[in-house]
């Protein structure tokens, strides 16, 4: 095919060959003419004229290609996608933990497909698109999930901000193919979850805090434990599995709570036995203010509050929300206590929660000592030539002493 030509400045090849999927507009030496329009395919080539590969464009964007192939030309069609996620998958099927059904299959950039999230729930796919180069696929894309998974249901959950970023719209969660009840059952380590695939956060579980909640059920025997920002009730099932004597969690969403019941009933739980389970309605950082939580004494902590900084320029105010936060969780364990604290913001780095976790446990007066350090699990797993793709931190700490 003959593809819209964008040339690199000298030098500027080099990242890319390395494996980083962007192109910023400033790395041009010459833009294709006539434009391509937002989405096409475009072939890059370096300033000595090589052929590096092919990349959809943003149209007036800052990111001005975003790379798909950079080991020689191929047609970006249903036959393309087949090949890249047949691989993909098989590479992850044989990475995940056993008795696992509910995965992320492509995690956009850093799986070299830019832009598209997949996420598997047992039977069911569900994409979100976050570029112009993959809406202008769409077609392609869901007819190669249907060879490759052979699905019950595909649906979408472009209903996401950062397509506007890219001169999109957001759109309402449509199944694309097939049909599908509300909720989707799939199981993790063993244990059953359902996913409300069509109104849920991201696609409908968190997929990426697996490991962390692993770890959580392997420390909670006999603890009281504490599930803050619980929504439906992931790590509450890990820890009760666990052999939790007591577990409480709280969510301002009364619709995650309903389905958190859901998830501890399918377990082998009963949700309404007071003596094991607390589900709280309530906004967290109103309730860590007070001076006695519900529930409490507690020995396990979990603090896994949604994303505080989405720009730059929000980083400073979200780590101090999370030195508060932390402070307060620091406050409420004595020695031998557990705190599971995670952060999502991609704009705060891991070293910078790690100080902000030094900093909440001096001014709580407890001296700590790290666990466990959590990043991405395998499905979602970090692209080292891409470090803008990393978001997730998990640290898991012991109180050791109270500091007077």
């Amino acid at each position: 095919m003959n593809y819209p030509i964008a040339v690199l400045l000298p030098g500027r090849d080099t990242p890319v060959r390395a494996g980083h999927p962007w192109i910023f507009s400033k790395a041009l030496a010459k833009e294709p003419k006539p434009a391509p329009t937002n989405g096409e395919i475009v072939l890059v080539q370096s300033a000595k004229g090589d052929a590096i590969g092919l990349g959809t464009w943003g149209a007036g964007a800052s990111i001005r290609i975003r790379m798909l192939t950079t080991n020689g030309m191929a047609e970006i069609d249903k036959a393309w996608f087949v090949e890249k996620l047949t691989a993909i998958d098989a590479w992850k099927q044989a990475h995940l933990p056993a008795e696992t059904t509910g995965y992320r299959v492509v995690h956009a950039e850093s799986d070299g497909i830019p832009g598209l999230i997949v996420d598997k729930y047992n039977d069911v796919i569900v994409i979100q698109i976050h570029t112009a180069g993959m809406e202008v696929l769409r077609e392609a894309i869901l007819e190669a999930l249907k060879t490759v998974f052979e699905p019950r249901a595909i649906v979408e959950r472009s209903d996401i901000e950062s397509r506007l970023r890219d001169g999109l719209e957001k759109l309402e969660p449509v199944v694309r193919f097939g049909e599908i009840d509300k909720l989707v059952e799939f199981k993790e380590y063993g244990l059953t979850f359902f996913a409300d695939v069509l109104g849920g956060q991201k696609t409908g579980f968190f997929l990426d805090q697996r490991e962390a909640r692993h770890l959580v059920g392997t420390l909670s025997k006999d603890k009281h434990v504490l599930n803050l920002f619980g929504y439906t009730g992931g790590f509450t099932v890990h820890a009760a599995k666990g052999g939790a004597s007591f577990v409480t969690t709280v969510d301002l969403s009364e619709t995650a709570l309903e389905l958190a019941q859901q998830n501890i009933k399918v377990n082998g739980f009963d949700p309404e036995d007071e003596s094991q389970f607390l589900l709280l309605d309530a906004d967290v950082m109103t309730l860590i203010r007070q001076r006695e939580i519900v529930g409490a004494p507690y020995d396990l902590i979990v603090c896994d509050p949604p994303a505080f900084a989405k720009t730059g320029t929000q980083a400073e105010n979200a780590i101090e929300a999370y030195t508060k936060l932390n402070m307060e969780c620091l406050m409420r364990l004595g020695p031998g206590g557990i705190l599971a604290t995670s952060s999502c913001s991609g704009r705060v780095t891991p070293e910078d929660f790690k100080s902000m976790l030094r900093i909440a446990a001096g001014r709580a007066g407890r001296d700590v000592r790290l666990i466990a350090e959590l990043g991405h699990p395998i499905d979602h797993a970090e692209r080292i030539a891409f470090p803008e793709g990393r978001y997730l931190k998990t640290l898991i700490v012991e109180v050791t002493n109270i500091i007077k």
